[in-house]
């Protein structure tokens, strides 16, 4: 996350972090390069649009903890790591509550082109309050209704990635002075509770046209969009089993959407502490827990 404590609180304050660094460009593009090189396969952003709700009555533990606060955008970063590396995918969390989806749409396919088809959209729909505030909303919608807001969303977003330009389309022909073919670009002309789009999208297809597509609810209503949608899901399992339960659960319902079942890939999220014995990762997982700031960490739970 574009930010400096992102989920493990009160690291930061360790001579030897890096990620106080947030602010520099030159950080996130090393750190996408020692990632390719490593073999990684894509570099994933969270992001948030809002504060967590108050803790002990006001926002000022976050403030204090640096947590999630400040937040830069990941979204204008991407094109950056983009041009300095060749292999690596580049995903990005996006909300349904941020930003129209015919101007989304068109920033995904600018990237996409930018990085050669290796752009990445995680869908989210904001469980923060503050961030429904911050964009003129009086409260936060309930919470199956925020995944029926994201059904429409990623409706216009699809027509507008997939079917408002025909392959074909831009010629660029200079001996005919023919730039692009009328009869293959299409308004999409979406009408929905809560958008209405003409179109046609601005930006002709990219190479994937449509991002490769991240989501990383769990409740059951989250399981159907993934199940309907998602081709990567981020999972949080307490254990084996209870991962397993998740999976199976969640590969019905992605056959009931009349998909494969391997058509969805799960990511179970871990961190790791590593050594080059059993002693020396034990000890850096000590020294790490050290510096661990336990009421940042209440504070974000």
């Amino acid at each position: 996350m574009n930010t400096t404590s992102h989920i493990l609180q009160g690291v930061w304050r360790r001579p030897d972090a890096g990620q106080t660094n947030f602010n520099s460009l030159d950080h996130w593009v090393d750190l996408a390069k020692v990632l390719e090189r490593g073999r990684f396969d894509f570099i994933f952003f969270a992001d948030v649009v809002g504060l967590y709700g108050d803790y002990g009555g006001s926002y000022e533990k976050y403030v204090q903890a640096g947590l999630q606060i400040p937040s830069n955008d990941p979204s204008v970063i991407a094109s950056a790591i983009a041009y300095n590396t060749s292999d690596i995918g580049i995903a990005i969390t996006s909300s349904v509550i941020q930003d129209h989806p015919f101007n989304f749409a068109r920033k995904i396919s600018t990237l996409d082109h930018a990085s050669g088809g290796r752009i990445a959209w995680n869908i989210v729909t904001s469980a923060l309050a503050n961030a429904a505030r911050n964009f003129g909303y009086d409260e936060l919608e309930e919470h199956d209704e925020r995944y029926r807001w994201a059904d429409e969303y990623v409706d216009v977003t699809y027509k507008l990635w997939e079917g408002s330009w025909d392959d074909g389309a831009l010629l660029q022909d200079r001996e005919r002075g023919l730039h692009g073919d009328y009869s293959k670009i299409h308004k999409i002309h979406h009408a929905g509770k809560r958008y209405r789009v003409e179109g046609p999208h601005l930006v002709a297809p990219s190479p994937q046209r449509t991002p490769i597509l991240f989501q990383a609810g769990s409740s059951l209503a989250g399981r159907d969009f993934a199940a309907r949608n998602a081709e990567a899901q981020f999972i949080i399992s307490p254990g084996p089993d209870h991962a397993r339960d998740l999976i199976d659960d969640t590969r019905r319902r992605v056959v009931a959407a009349g998909r494969k079942p391997d058509d969805l890939k799960f990511f179970q999220g871990l961190h790791f502490v590593i050594g080059s014995t059993e002693e020396e990762a034990r000890r850096k997982e000590a020294d790490l827990d050290e510096a661990i700031d336990l009421d940042g960490m209440v504070a974000h739970l």
